[in-house]
Formats: structure tokens, C-alpha cells, sequence
């Protein structure tokens, strides 16, 4: 018996009928699953541009915090604009768009409390800047429920954070404390001190010392001239890399109750204080408040106990003038600007008497 397989078997035109449904039925799942790779993968994008700029604008915004309103002040326009130049700030959404409106808070603790305008700048070293900003979603909005943006924030803590050591950046000059256990080390903020002494035959003749240290003797004795080994050794060359290139080779920092490794000698370090003083784009100023350079007159030193040996028991911030070393039986002189330095910073910490580093905190 012959039977009729046309009848028993789907027609060509049932066929693509039934592969029309099931690709009806599978749109949503599969712009679901593109969705879960291109939208998702546009957010941790955004994300990762998002949190790359509050790091940056809190880093930024930190190194402003000198216990100022004023600082505050700057601290909000630094985190508000992000790092750079209009043209070059950090960007999102694959870079189209400028990142706006951060909120930014500051705080004397890293975990708060945290105030968008605390009344007074004094121990407010820590910023928090947070950021939200809507992602355009294009496939996953044909589930139901799923919004057409998605709204992603990012957060940074950064802050000055007390440090206890000093490596690559101190200076290659220690001066005595008048007063080791004050927090100014008997200095007055302004008053020009030795970074340099002058040879004992000469100290007592005009001239011969520097005015902070008129009725005061290095506790080291003849052979103390206040230059320091920092791994740069004891020769001339060393000294003006130390001073001039910020050259150091010492793997050991110095810390608060380190011994002081000192050069004896008469070393003539006036040329390289002198080029890193013209090397400055503020070589007029003579205060904290009015300074505005690039950093290049400024020095964090070890203040040492005027002890033999010298022993470090804390760290200052001085200011080089010009001609600062006339020559070289003369003192070398820098003026004192406060007890708080921030590493890498031309302002003073918006902490107590301390070393600090900026740095990220969350």
C-alpha cells in the first residue's frame, strides 16, 4: 500500500513559520544575553572611569588642606575640576562627556564625620569626593522592569596620613632643635636658621651665623656644619646632586629617633643652592601665605637634637632665599615655615606638628 508522505510532513511554508516563532520567542533572550555583555560591560566601563576620577580629584583636593578656609576653598575647586587642563581632565563615558557636580566633604579622621563646609580648615586633612552619573542601557531595557540608564557612583578618601620616615626627598642638611622637645624646636616660623654653619672661626664674626641662630652652637661641636649623608656620601658631587637632582641612594629612611649619619667638612654647596633656588618659579616670596612656586625653593630637613650623635626628633619645612651661601666660610640660611610638611606638597599639612603623605584611604 502507497501513502501519501505530503500529507504526513510539515510544508516548506508551515516549516518557516514555525522558525519565524521560535526566533520571535527568542529575541528577548537574546538581546538579554547582549544586554548582559554590552550594557553590563558599558557600566563596569563607566565605573572604572568614574572611580579613576574621584582617586585623582581626592588626591588633588588633599594636597590643597593646609588648615585654611582658604585651603577648603581650593580643596573644593581641585576635586570639582579634576586633574589637568579643561582640555585634558579626566573624562567618562568613553570619553565623551566631562564628569560634574562631585559632592565633596572633608573630615579630620579618614572615617568621618564628614562636613561639605566645616566652619574652619584646622585638622581637616581628609576629603571624600563621590560622584553619580547615569549610563545609557540599550539592550537589557526589553526585560521588563530594567530602566533605560543606570545609575553608577564611585567614591575616593584621601587624605594626609601622619608619616613616621622620610626617604627620597629630604634634604642633605639636618638643623639643630634650640628646644628638641618643642613642637617648632624652639624656631619662630619666619626667622631665617642654619641649614649650613659656617667654620668655627668664623661664626663669631659678621655675618658668620644666621639671625635665628645668633647666641646658639650646633650640638656637634667644630666639626659640625649641618650636612647630612643621605646615601649621597661625603664628596662635592654627591652634595649638589642631593641638593640640585633630588639624588638619593640611602635604602634606609630616616625616622624619628634615627641617628644622623653627618659629613664633616667645609663642602662648597653654594652654586647648587643657588641653581635650585633659580630653578624656582617664585623667587620673590618670603612667606608661607605668599609663596606660589613650583616647589623648588622648598626643603624638608631633619631637625636633629643638637646632640653628638645627632639624633632626628621630627622634620620641618624651609624656604631657600637667593644667595643664600655668599660663600663659602659663611652660613648657609633658610627660613623656617612650620613643623607639618607634606611630602611632595608646596604647602604646609592642614595637621599638628608631623610628617605627612598624601595618599588614598578608600
Amino acid at each position: 500500500m502507497l501513502v501519501r508522505l505530503s500529507n504526513t510532513l510539515p510544508s516548506a511554508e508551515r516549516r518557516q513559520g514555525y522558525a519565524l516563532l521560535l526566533l520571535a520567542l527568542l529575541i528577548p533572550a537574546i538581546l538579554a544575553a547582549t544586554g548582559l555583555s554590552v550594557d553590563l560591560g558599558r557600566v563596569y566601563v563607566a565605573k572604572t572611569e568614574l572611580q579613576n576620577f574621584a582617586d585623582s580629584a581626592a588626591i588633588n583636593a588633599a594636597f590643597e588642606l593646609d588648615g585654611t578656609t582658604a585651603g577648603i576653598a581650593e580643596a573644593n575647586a581641585a576635586a570639582a575640576n579634576g586633574p589637568g587642563t579643561p582640555a585634558t581632565r579626566n573624562r567618562w563615558n568613553f570619553s565623551s562627556q566631562a564628569v560634574s557636580a562631585p559632592t565633596v566633604e572633608f573630615a579630620t579622621q579618614p572615617n568621618g564625620a564628614y562636613s561639605s563646609n566645616p566652619g574652619s580648615g584646622a585638622g581637616y586633612r581628609f576629603v571624600r569626593v563621590t560622584l553619580t552619573a547615569p549610563v545609557p542601557i540599550y539592550f537589557l531595557p526589553v526585560l521588563p522592569g530594567i530602566a533605560t540608564t543606570q545609575n553608577v557612583t564611585a567614591s575616593a578618601v584621601a587624605g594626609q596620613g601622619l608619616e613616621n620616615s622620610l626617604g627620597p626627598g629630604t634634604a642633605p642638611f639636618s638643623p639643630d632643635a634650640q628646644i628638641p622637645a618643642d613642637p617648632n624646636f624652639g624656631y619662630t616660623v619666619g626667622e631665617r636658621y642654619t641649614l649650613k654653619w659656617a667654620p668655627p672661626g668664623q661664626r663669631n664674626k659678621p655675618g658668620g651665623r644666621c639671625p635665628g641662630d645668633l647666641t646658639f652652637n650646633p650640638g656637634g661641636g667644630s666639626s659640625d656644619r649641618g650636612y647630612i649623608d643621605v646615601g649621597q656620601g661625603n664628596g662635592n658631587s654627591g652634595l649638589y646632586d642631593a641638593i640640585v637632582n633630588n639624588s638619593f641612594y640611602s635604602t634606609v629612611p630616616l625616622t624619628v629617633g634615627s641617628i644622623i649619619d653627618t659629613v664633616n667638612g667645609n663642602k662648597h654647596v653654594g652654586p647648587a643652592m643657588d641653581m635650585r633656588f633659580d630653578q624656582d618659579t617664585d623667587t620673590t616670596s618670603t612667606t608661607d601665605d605668599a609663596y606660589n612656586g613650583n616647589g623648588r625653593r622648598l626643603m624638608i630637613s631633619p631637625v636633629n637634637n643638637a646632640q653628638d650623635p645627632p639624633v632626628v626628633v621630627g622634620f620641618a619645612r624651609f624656604l631657600l632665599e637667593g644667595n643664600s651661601c655668599t660663600d663659602n666660610n659663611k652660613p648657609c640660611c633658610a627660613i623656617y615655615l612650620g613643623n607639618n610638611p607634606v611630602i611632595g606638597s608646596t604647602k604646609p599639612g592642614a595637621g599638628g606638628a608631623g610628617l605627612y603623605r598624601v595618599k588614598l584611604f578608600s
